[in-house]
């Protein structure tokens, strides 16, 4: 009887451990779990660590993209021909253009972000461990919508996060484009 007893709780501690283990390797490799650790990364300034969480070159270039629908004719307004011809080159023009400019430039993109991000008070950096925490996830696959609520103002804040195939962890690929400028309304204009 002591026997079974034994194997009893030998099998109840592996079958634990392997739950316990099984859950801790979801957790480590889930979107808020790499939200949290920029958010840790920031607070201890740690920015190379930090930027292991953010492709910044995807995010630049889902910016240009983004932007060029600015340069798009309103539905309510015509255009001539010359005009539609002259936005859909600079359109391309900007494509073909803007990624090269920022392969040239990266290195000076990051230090610009980098000594915004230095130069945060730590209430900032509270609040944006605090919006990481309770951010809305909503995961399809390796990809992932995330969507900060600012707990002040009740804005929101939205963009997508992806899983690096070759490493295993999420790094945010883009930005809302409308959020990203009505932040920097807010935080540069101000």
């Amino acid at each position: 009887m002591q026997r079974k007893t034994w194997i009893i709780a030998l099998a109840i501690v592996v079958l634990g451990g392997a739950v316990a283990g099984g859950l801790y390797w979801r957790w480590v490799n889930s979107p808020r779990y790499a939200l949290q650790q920029a958010a840790l990364a920031l607070q201890a300034r740690d920015m190379d660590k930090f930027f292991n969480y953010i492709n910044l070159k995807e995010v630049l270039n889902n910016l240009v993209e983004a932007s060029s629908k600015d340069l798009a004719t309103p539905e309510d307004q015509s255009a001539d021909e010359w005009t539609k011809f002259s936005r859909q080159l600079g359109r391309k023009f900007a494509n073909l253009f803007l990624p090269k400019l920022f392969e040239a430039f990266e290195a000076q993109i990051r230090v610009v972000v980098e000594r915004y991000l230095m130069n945060l008070d730590y209430s900032k950096i509270l609040v944006i461990a605090a919006a990481a925490t309770v951010a809305q996830i909503e995961a399809q696959g390796d990809e992932a919508l995330v969507t900060l609520t600012d707990p002040k103002t009740r804005d929101t804040f939205q963009f997508h996060m992806r899983r690096q195939p070759n490493q295993g962890t999420w790094q945010i690929v883009s930005v809302n484009y409308d959020d990203l400028k009505r932040f920097s309304k807010r935080e540069f204009l101000q």
